[in-house]
């Protein structure tokens, strides 16, 4: 595995195409309705909110880009995640019913932020299977979780192994 390297690892990554798939066919939607944190090289569609965007200071107003049952998408950079998933928490209440944020990141379930803003705040799926993100040749070196913050989804802990299990509906 690669050694880790506290602020200086990338921060901008693209998710594996394989895996946006396995959560789309969970999730049963087509196409994401926005990337909350990408750049035209790593983008999972083609609504997004760029750096020069500053997402976390602009109002995520979900009413002007998601419609009923599309989701967001968003890999926030690992440095400072915390923001994040303080802002996702927060905008959770503007949802419409079938509308939700998935959101991957490191399973940090120690941390304070996780405490706050992820437990008994969305469903947490424990990913069972690495992922390798693009442009990398060896796998992301700890766990991760994909959290799906939607008003419709109970919040709660599953296990899902990505790469073998059927799609779910959530």
């Amino acid at each position: 595995m690669p050694l880790q390297k506290p602020g200086r690892s990338a921060q901008v990554v693209q998710t594996p195409p394989e895996f946006l798939e396995r959560v789309r066919n969970l999730l049963k939607i087509d196409d994401w309705a926005i990337d909350l944190a990408a750049n035209k090289h790593n983008t999972v569609c083609d609504v997004f909110l760029s750096k020069q965007h500053d997402a976390l200071r602009s109002r995520w107003r979900w009413q002007d880009f998601v419609g009923a049952e599309q989701w967001a998408w968003l890999n926030p950079p690992f440095g400072r995640i915390e923001p994040w998933v303080q802002k996702t928490c927060e905008t959770k209440g503007s949802l419409s019913n079938y509308a939700g944020i998935a959101v991957l990141l490191p399973a940090s379930v120690g941390s304070n932020w996780w405490a706050t803003y992820v437990d008994k705040q969305c469903l947490v799926l424990l990913l069972k299977g690495r992922l390798t993100f693009v442009g990398h040749t060896s796998p992301y070196p700890k766990e991760l979780v994909l959290l799906l913050y939607s008003l419709p989804v109970k919040p709660g802990y599953e296990v899902w192994d990505w790469r073998h299990d059927a799609a779910t509906e959530c």
